[in-house]
């Protein structure tokens, strides 16, 4: 730094930057716990609706999937930043995903700004990047009329916190066939029959799903961005130590200039004054 001004204007910007990541610090730990807790509410009910899908699916129901149409990619994402790489992860994953019969659908203002100029990409849900239940129900209700109608697939790409790592993954939603589930597989008595049991279960089950993976990426972007602003407070402490440093010695150095001066003309004067009296 040239001067002690400069180092002191710089110290106290870093100052107001270390409080403002400490405080997105602090709230996202508060929104990730919060996503967290919701999501595993949800965890029994999607682990049972989808046992009794797969149940259904093993039956005989007279429900053929569709095989012509576009493969629906649902891609979530963050709809702000600060949040280190999070959004790049998930966008790695997607591209290996995509092929040419891929309809991508982005939710949230980051994906819909990563894709909003790709080809075969539908734009419609791109605000619903933190919605809740019901912006769940809005999307699975389209799926569901295209499912079908010009689609034949439907996946969700979302991010999900494993032992405080943040991991990108893609799941298939439907044909259910292809669903996977930790649970087991017991012998049921559908009535009437599996086929109704299957309209009436399938809307449930897809905005339940959609709605598990809108709170589970939520709760990884909170996480990611804690450690994002962690990181950059952290940075800024270390920062705030080496310009303090760098201010103290600035400022020592100013103090002892001005010492110097003051010592220097205290002998001029003392050495003018002493020539006097001899001259006296």
């Amino acid at each position: 730094m040239s001067n002690l001004s400069d180092v002191k204007k710089r110290l106290s910007t870093v100052k107001q930057t270390r409080q403002i990541t400490r405080a997105m610090q602090t709230v996202s730990v508060a929104k990730m716990r919060k996503a967290e807790e919701i999501n595993s509410r949800s965890t029994a009910y999607l682990a049972l609706i989808t046992d009794i899908m797969r149940n259904i699916n093993s039956r005989d129901c007279g429900f053929v999937p569709p095989t012509d149409g576009k493969d629906a990619l649902l891609v979530l994402s963050s709809d702000r930043g600060l949040c280190g790489g999070f959004d790049n992860g998930i966008f790695a994953v997607v591209q290996n995903a995509i092929g040419d019969n891929t309809l991508i659908m982005p939710i949230g203002q980051t994906a819909t700004n990563y894709f909003k100029d790709a080809k075969n990409v539908d734009l419609r849900f791109g605000q619903y990047g933190s919605a809740g239940n019901s912006g769940a129900k809005e999307i699975s209700d389209y799926l569901i009329q295209q499912y079908g109608n010009g689609v034949k697939s439907i996946s969700v790409a979302y991010s999900v916190v494993d032992k405080g790592v943040v991991c990108p993954k893609v799941e298939q939603l439907l044909p259910i066939g292809d669903i996977t589930s930790d649970g087991n597989v017991a012998e049921t008595l559908f009535e009437p029959s599996p086929k109704q049991v299957l309209a009436a279960l399938l809307p449930l089950y897809l905005s339940g799903r959609i709605y598990g993976a809108l709170t589970a990426n939520f709760a990884a972007e909170q996480s990611a961005r804690h450690k994002a602003m962690t990181a950059a407070t952290d940075s800024a402490d270390a920062l705030i130590l080496q310009l303090s440093g760098e201010y103290n010695r600035e400022r020592q150095a100013a103090i002892t200039g001005q010492i110097v001066e003051i010592v220097g003309a205290t002998a001029a004067l003392s050495s003018k004054g002493g020539r006097g009296e001899k001259r006296f």
